[in-house]
C-alpha cells in the first residue's frame, strides 16, 4: 500500500527455497546477489525486480460549513485506472457508486467525476449531517480516506430575562440567554464600555449548546434607563458580535412638585398651578385638594393643572397636590395669598404766596405689607412752596383713578379709600403710652406737691418755737446761738 511518496508497493514475489514462499525486497536481494552471483546475473535481477510499479491512492478534504449552508466533499484520486470509487456517509451508507446515486437523498448531488477528482455536494446542512464521509477506492486492496464534515451553529441575538425586578435601594437580577450555538458561544455583559462579571452556565441542546450569563447589580433611582449590553461572541461570526441592548427599568416612589407663577397675586387675577410628577411607574391619577376646606367653585382641574379665575381673598389657603403608585405616595402644597387693590391720595391746596419760585422735593417712602391686612403701601410726597401732594397707594393701584364717591366734603381735593391700611394698632399703642405717661406725671406731681407743703408747715412751726426760745434767752441774758436747734420731720 502506498502511504508516502517514498514508499513503493511491490508485488509479492514468490521464491521457492524448498517449500517456503516469502517476499523479497529488491535492495536486500541485490546485496545478497552481489556476493553470491556474478555481475551479469545481478544486473538482470535488478532489471526485473527493482522497477517500481505506479500505485493508486485516494485523499479526502475535511470541510467546515455553517448550518443551513452547502458542503462540498472532494475525493482526490492518484493514478486512477478505472477502479471502483465509492462514497459513504458517517453511517457507512453508500451515497454514490462510481458516480451513480445509490441512496435516495436529494440533498446529495454528484458535482464532478474525473480520473483525478470526485466531488459531491450536500445542501441545507444540519448538525445531524456532521461526521466522517468515506472516499473508498477498490483495487487489489481497498484504499479509503475520511473527509470530516464540521457544522457550525452561529448564535442568534441573545435575549435578556428579568429574574428580579429592580426596585430603588435593592438589586436587579438579569440573565442573558443564547439559546443555541455550536460550539458554545461566549456571553458577556457591558455597561459604559466596562464588562460586568456574570455567572456563566451552559446546557446541551442536542449537538448544540444553550448558554446563560446572570448578573446581580445594586440599583438606585438614578440608574433608571441606564444602558446595558449583552454580547455574544462566536467563531462563526468572523470577529463580529451579536448584541442585545437593554434599558434598566428601576421602580421608585413618585415625587411631586407644584409649579406656581411668580410675583404677587391680586384680586381679579387668575391662578394656574401645575403639578409636576415623576415616578416609575408614573402615577396615572393626580389629586388636587384644599386643606381644611373645599376647592373654590371657579376652580378647574385638567389633568395635572389647577386653574382659578378672578381671585379673591376668599380663595386664600393651602392647596395640595398628591400622587401615588405601587411603590409609594408623595405630595406638595402651595399657599395662596391674594392682596387687595388699595389707593389713598391726599391733595394739599397751594399757599397764598404765588410769587415764590417753584421747586420740588420728591420724597418716596415704602411701607412693608401688613401680615393681617395684606396691604403694601407706597407714600410719595412732592413738596413745593405752593403745593404739597401726599399719595399713598397700593403698587397695583397706581394707575387707577380716584373715586369721586369717596371724596372728603371738607376737602374736595382729597380722596380716601375706605380699605386703606391705617395702622390702627400702632395708633392705639401710642395713645395708650401717652395716656399712661400723663397719668404717671400727674401722680408724681401731686405727690411732690403734697410732700413740699408738709415740709413747709413743719419748718414754720419749728420757726415759731425757735422765736420763743430766742425771746426767752434774750430776757434771761443767755446766748441765743446756743439755744438754736433744728427739727426736721
Amino acid at each position: 500500500m502506498c502511504k508516502t511518496p517514498h514508499t513503493v508497493r511491490l508485488a509479492q514475489t514468490r521464491t521457492t527455497f524448498g517449500s517456503t514462499m516469502r517476499p523479497v525486497r529488491s535492495a536486500v536481494f541485490c546485496r545478497r546477489l552481489l556476493f553470491s552471483l556474478s555481475l551479469p546475473l545481478c544486473s538482470l535481477v535488478m532489471a526485473l525486480l527493482c522497477i517500481t510499479p505506479r500505485c493508486q491512492a485516494v485523499q479526502a478534504e475535511s470541510v467546515t460549513v455553517l448550518e443551513g449552508g452547502t458542503a462540498h466533499i472532494s475525493c482526490h484520486l492518484q493514478n486512477y485506472d478505472g477502479s471502483i470509487v465509492v462514497i459513504q456517509n458517517p453511517r457507512r451508507q453508500t451515497l454514490f457508486f462510481n458516480g451513480t446515486r445509490a441512496l435516495k437523498e436529494d440533498r446529495f448531488q454528484m458535482v464532478l467525476f474525473t480520473p483525478h477528482l470526485v466531488r459531491i455536494s450536500l445542501t441545507n446542512v444540519s448538525v445531524s449531517d456532521e461526521g466522517g464521509y468515506y472516499c473508498q477506492l477498490y483495487t487489489e486492496s481497498t484504499h479509503h480516506h475520511v473527509a470530516t464534515l464540521s457544522v457550525l451553529v452561529p448564535p442568534e441575538t441573545p435575549t435578556v430575562e428579568v429574574k428580579q425586578e429592580a426596585v430603588e435601594g435593592g438589586q436587579a437580577e438579569l440573565t442573558c440567554v443564547s439559546p443555541r450555538s455550536k460550539p458554545a458561544a461566549t456571553l458577556r455583559w457591558m455597561r459604559n464600555g466596562r464588562e460586568i462579571p456574570g455567572d456563566v452556565s451552559q446546557k446541551e441542546n442536542g449537538k448544540a449548546f444553550s448558554v446563560f450569563s446572570t448578573i446581580r447589580i445594586p440599583v438606585e433611582r438614578k440608574d433608571n434607563g441606564a444602558a446595558l449590553n449583552c454580547e455574544a461572541i462566536h467563531p462563526a461570526l468572523n470577529d463580529q458580535k451579536r448584541i442585545r441592548h437593554y434599558r434598566l427599568d428601576v421602580y421608585f416612589a413618585p415625587t411631586v412638585r407644584i409649579v406656581s407663577p411668580l410675583g404677587i397675586l391680586r384680586e381679579g387675577d387668575s391662578l394656574t398651578l401645575t403639578c409636576s410628577v415623576t415616578g416609575n411607574p408614573l402615577p396615572r391619577h393626580i389629586q388636587w385638594s384644599k386643606i381644611n376646606d373645599t376647592l373654590p367653585e371657579r376652580a378647574e382641574i385638567s389633568g395635572a393643572t389647577l386653574q382659578i379665575s378672578r381671585l379673591s381673598q376668599s380663595h386664600n389657603g393651602t392647596y395640595l397636590c398628591q400622587a401615588q403608585n405601587n411603590f409609594g405616595r408623595a405630595a406638595d402644597q402651595y399657599t395662596l395669598l391674594v392682596y387687595d387693590n388699595v389707593s389713598l391720595t391726599t391733595m394739599v391746596p397751594p399757599t397764598p404766596n404765588a410769587t415764590q419760585p417753584i421747586t420740588s422735593h420728591p420724597v418716596t417712602q415704602t411701607i412693608l405689607p401688613d401680615k393681617k391686612d395684606n396691604v403694601s403701601l407706597t407714600t410719595t410726597a412732592a413738596l413745593t412752596p405752593n403745593t404739597t401732594q401726599l399719595i399713598i397707594s397700593h403698587p397695583a393701584a397706581q394707575t387707577s383713578q380716584p373715586r369721586s364717591d369717596l371724596a372728603d366734603p371738607e376737602d374736595p381735593g382729597a380722596v380716601v379709600d375706605p380699605q386703606s391700611a391705617v395702622p390702627y394698632k400702632a395708633i392705639a399703642v401710642v395713645l395708650a403710652l401717652l395716656v399712661f405717661t400723663v397719668i404717671c406725671v400727674l401722680v408724681v406731681t401731686i405727690w411732690c406737691s403734697v410732700r413740699q407743703k408738709g415740709s413747709y408747715l413743719t419748718h414754720e412751726a419749728s420757726g415759731l418755737d425757735e422765736h420763743g426760745e430766742v425771746q426767752e434767752a434774750f430776757l434771761n441774758g443767755n446766748d441765743a446761738s446756743q439755744g438754736k436747734k433744728e427739727y426736721l420731720l
